[in-house]
This record gives structure tokens, C-alpha cells and sequence, in this order.
């Protein structure tokens, strides 16, 4: 999130996920160091507040935390009777609404024509006539702003909230419990739009449903809850210039039952991931140690086996863990903009006649000072995975321009060219191999997977052939031989 504030007290109200059985958050964090934070809790609702006197200028906050949800399914019986009472704390979610006009003449006559008489006292009946029209026979179209269920009806056509609301004023006119459900749908990327769905109070208990993608009955995994009601997901101060974007990524992460599991039985990763949340690193470090051999042996394979040549002997591996937080094509991008940069600088510190140590201190505080800027300039342009720069190691980079402004000043530009290419291509490789989930998988349940890599490092250390860069290079020699 992002606004621009003059002298304005600012108060900030997101919506933020709930612990509840179906979905398990951890590791949250709010950045956000100039604003006073606290959660207000609402019921089932959980609310991040930011608010700041006298506030003057641009300011970034981030909520970020780590979620698992597992999918729903619920099968309901052909018929269910409706409930003469409901709970106390159920009963205003059969009320009408602002938004969800349940006692309007046309909600009343459409209800009457989509469910008989003899099926009027059936719940199973009642959603389903209900989800069947609003799935169906209202078009799906992305409207901006709120759309109530009278509007929908109306136009027959609306997105999710429109659909959602009108499903669930059919249910109130059918006596059937009914609230809206607002959250966002998990995916790789970046994105601005939530969702809106339903959930019918049925036999006792939430059954959700989704009239816009087809869910009946059931929410897959990838539907995060962030609250209950009909509200807006946030609210701020006026006039602030404010903007937001959601930025998700899939991580691979065991379930919490397997970690209690990892308490009792000392033997296996699930026991490391047991002790490293117990002292507060991050699971995903785990993952990416295990991976880092993988990575490796892309590197060994390119250089003995290929002939590809690269800056550095592990370099392409190490940076390949770096752009796990940037992206390959970002994180390419910041690499190659760098080892430009650097390699300026060093040509320039010629004139200087340094000391070795001296010009590498030079080099790398340039390199900080790149990524400093880069970060700002992510920052200000609202691309945030530019900002994830910092976790490029220094030091093999400055080596890295070091290096390659070596080459470029004693073989010349084309030689040092031809290695940044090669160095590209192998930290592709290793990003590509070291980030295969089906790989990771395996590797963290199975960590004796790590001997088979040892084997083949000793089965390429053996290795007595060409490469095949070399029957490239000298191509014409031995096919003149054969001949």
C-alpha cells in the first residue's frame, strides 16, 4: 500500500485474514515503521489500523504473512428441512440489507417463480434454484463499484458482488441464513481485485458457495477469507492519493499436523522444519538449503560436461538463490544492470592506480548504492519486486565485476560478453532446477535424495571426455579426422 499525505491525519482500516479452521496464518508482518499499528478485532473479523497525526508526504506500509487453506467440499442430502429457529448470533443474516434487498417485491416474485410450493421448506432446494440462477442466467461481467441484488436482477448481468448479493437475498426470502464472504483468489503475481462470495447457514452449520466461478457448495483452496459481512475490504482518509496491490506467491510449506507429528520423531526434514520455526527462521530457508546442491550440479554439469564458462565456479548457484525473491526475469535484469555499472566504475578507478583491496571496498560500496536506488526507484514506481534486491549477496557480485571487468580490459568486450552469457544461461538453470516444486517435494521428504547428487558429482568428477563445447570449438579438426 501507498499514499501520499499533506499534513493529514491518517487512519488506515484493512481487512486482515482470520485464523479459522480452514485456513492457518503465520508469519505476518506489518511494515510499516512510521505509523502507530494495532488489530481491532470483530467478531470473527480481524482489522489492521494505521493511523498517523501530521502526516506529510509519500509512505509505503506492507502486510505480508505465509497461508494454508485446504479446499471444502460438503455434500448435501437431496433434502433439508429449514430450521424452525436459528442461533441468536445467526438470526441478523436473515434480515434485509442496504445492499441485499430480501423483502423487496421482485427478489419475493423471483423466489416464488424459481422454487415451488412443495419445495419451500426444503433448504437443499432453496440454494440450489437460487445458485442456479445466479450461475447461470445472470451473466458474469466486471462491474466497478457495488452492485446490489435489486441492480442485478435488474440488468441480469454482474460480477461478483452483484451475483453473491442476489443469491443471498433469495436465501433470506427463503428463510435460509445468508452472508457475504470477501477475500481474494491466491495466484502467482501481482493483483488488484478481491472476491466476494456466499456463505448459507444449512444444517447447522457455513456452507460456502461461489455463484460467479460455479462453486456450489464447496471453496477451493485457493479462495483466502479476510472477512464476514458486507463491508468494504479497506477504508482510509480522504484525499491521500492512496494505492494498493496484492503480490502472492506459492511456497512449499509442510501442514501443521505433520508438524506436531515432527516433535515426537527426532529422525527427518519434517524435524527440521519443527526446530527451525521453534527458533524463528524462516521454513522457507530450509527448502532452499536442501535445494542449493541441485544448483550446484546444474553448475558442475555446465562447466565440466557443456563447457560453458562463467564468472565465478558456484556464483550462477548462489545468485539463482538470490532471485528466488526477485524473479528470473528481474532478478536478470539487476544482475546484468549491475555488472554493467560496476564494470564502468572499475575501468574508471584505473586512472586512480588503487591498491587490489582498496578497489574492490570501491566496487562494492557502488554495488550498495545500486541496489539502494534500485530499491527506491521500486518504491516509487510501485513495483515491488525490485525492492527485493537487497537480498543479492554483495560480495559475489563485486567479485563478479571485478571479474568481468578483468576480462572485458585484457581479452576485450567480446570475451567478456561471451561469459556474461554463459553466466546468464547457467543461473537460468539453476533458478529453473532449484525452484521445480515437484523436485522440492521430493527432496524435502525424501533428504537421502541429497546422495544421489554426491554420486553425481563423483560420476562428472570422473569425467574424461570432451566437452561438448570443445566439439564445437575444434568441429572441423575432428571431422576432417574421421574423413
Amino acid at each position: 500500500m501507498s499514499l501520499t499525505a499533506h499534513n493529514d491525519d491518517i487512519q488506515l482500516r484493512v481487512a486482515l485474514p482470520p485464523q479459522i479452521d480452514r485456513q492457518i496464518v503465520r508469519e505476518e508482518f506489518f511494515g510499516s515503521p512510521e505509523f502507530a499499528f494495532h488489530i481491532n478485532r470483530d467478531g470473527a473479523n480481524r482489522w489492521g489500523i494505521w493511523e498517523k497525526s501530521n502526516a506529510t508526504g509519500y509512505y509505503a506500509l506492507v502486510y505480508s504473512g505465509t497461508v494454508r487453506a485446504e479446499a471444502r467440499r460438503y455434500k448435501l442430502p437431496p433434502r433439508i428441512d429449514l430450521p424452525k429457529r436459528v442461533p441468536a448470533e445467526v438470526e441478523s443474516y436473515l434480515l434485509p440489507s442496504e445492499y441485499i434487498q430480501a423483502d423487496s417485491a421482485e427478489v419475493r416474485n423471483l423466489f416464488e417463480q424459481l422454487v415451488p410450493a412443495s419445495d419451500r421448506g426444503n433448504a437443499a432446494a432453496i440454494v440450489r434454484a437460487a445458485f442456479d440462477y445466479t450461475s447461470k442466467v445472470i451473466q458474469s461481467v466486471e462491474l466497478k463499484g457495488t452492485t446490489d441484488a435489486i441492480t442485478t436482477l435488474r440488468l441480469g448481468e454482474a460480477s461478483c458482488g452483484g451475483k453473491s448479493r442476489l443469491f443471498a437475498a433469495l436465501c433470506r426470502a427463503g428463510g435460509i441464513p445468508a452472508r457475504l464472504v470477501g477475500g481474494l483468489i491466491l495466484k502467482d503475481g501481482i493483483w488488484r481485485s478481491s472476491h466476494i462470495w456466499v456463505e448459507a447457514w444449512i444444517a447447522g452449520m457455513w456452507v460456502p458457495f461461489c455463484p460467479l466461478n460455479g462453486y456450489f457448495a464447496e471453496i477451493p483452496s485457493h479462495y483466502l477469507i479476510l472477512y464476514y459481512g458486507d463491508q468494504p475490504l479497506l477504508t482510509h482518509s480522504a484525499d491521500i492519493n492512496f494505492n494498493y496491490s496484492f503480490h502472492g506467491k506459492k511456497v512449499l510449506a509442510p501442514p501443521a499436523e505433520a508438524m506436531q507429528a515432527a516433535k515426537k520423531f527426532p529422525a527427518g526434514t519434517l524435524s527440521l522444519w519443527w526446530a527451525f520455526e521453534q527458533v524463528r527462521i524462516p521454513l522457507n530457508l530450509l527448502k532452499i538449503i536442501l535445494m542449493i546442491p541441485f544448483g550446484a550440479l546444474v553448475v558442475v554439469l555446465a562447466r565440466n560436461v557443456i563447457g560453458i564458462e562463467t564468472f565465478g565456479t558456484f556464483m550462477p548457484a548462489l545468485m539463482a538463490v538470490a532471485f528466488r525473491d526477485t524473479g528470473l526475469a528481474w532478478g536478470l535484469m539487476l544482475f546484468l544492470a549491475i555488472l554493467l555499472c560496476g564494470g564502468i566504475i572499475r575501468c574508471g578507478l584505473q586512472w586512480f592506480q588503487l591498491l587490489h583491496t582498496p578497489k574492490l571496498a570501491i566496487l562494492m560500496t557502488a554495488t550498495v548504492t545500486f541496489i539502494m536506488a534500485a530499491i527506491l526507484l521500486g518504491v516509487a514506481t510501485g513495483q515491488v519486486l525490485p525492492t527485493r534486491a537487497s537480498t543479492f549477496p554483495l560480495m559475489i557480485l563485486t567479485l563478479t565485476v571485478e571479474r568481468f571487468a578483468i576480462i572485458w580490459e585484457e581479452e576485450g568486450l567480446g570475451k567478456a560478453v561471451k561469459v556474461v552469457v554463459g553466466t546468464v544461461f547457467v543461473i537460468a538453470g539453476a533458478f529453473v532446477v532449484m525452484n521445480w516444486q515437484s523436485l522440492q517435494i521430493i527432496v524435502v521428504t525424501f533428504p537421502e535424495t541429497l546422495l544421489l547428487v554426491v554420486a553425481a558429482f563423483v560420476i562428472v568428477g570422473r569425467w574424461t571426455g570432451m566437452r561438448f563445447g570443445e566439439y564445437m570449438r575444434f568441429r572441423e579438426l575432428i571431422f576432417r579426422k574421421e574423413r
